[in-house]
């Protein structure tokens, strides 16, 4: 299945959003949002930390997070977003991590 977003790629794109965009904070992730009006695609990068922990609690992380996006983000054309894990990602279920990103999304 494909994807409902565009990925961030380049750091360039990565340092845009996190110097000029909003923040709101949840306890599993960090959310960073910049409008971009003229995008038809949401564009969406994730960043996942050592401090979560070893690769394959990052890897799981970073898949709970895509799959969560997958599901939230047709909603929101033309804005570039940037998720940061936090630490307590990595004990938390997907649903946590689902609800967070809701949360996150409709304050931002």
């Amino acid at each position: 299945m494909a994807r409902s977003y565009a990925a961030l790629k380049r750091r360039a794109e990565f340092t845009a959003v996190r110097r000029r965009g909003s923040v709101k904070a949840r306890p599993t992730l960090l959310l960073y949002r910049l409008q971009a009006p003229g995008e038809r695609l949401a564009r969406a990068g994730i960043t996942v930390d050592t401090r979560v922990g070893r690769a394959v609690v990052r890897n799981t992380v970073r898949r709970r997070i895509a799959a969560a996006l997958q599901e939230l983000l047709p909603a929101h054309p033309g804005e570039r977003l940037l998720i940061v894990a936090r630490p307590a990602a990595a004990s938390a279920n997907f649903q946590r991590i689902r609800s967070d990103l809701r949360s996150a999304l409709e304050a931002a």
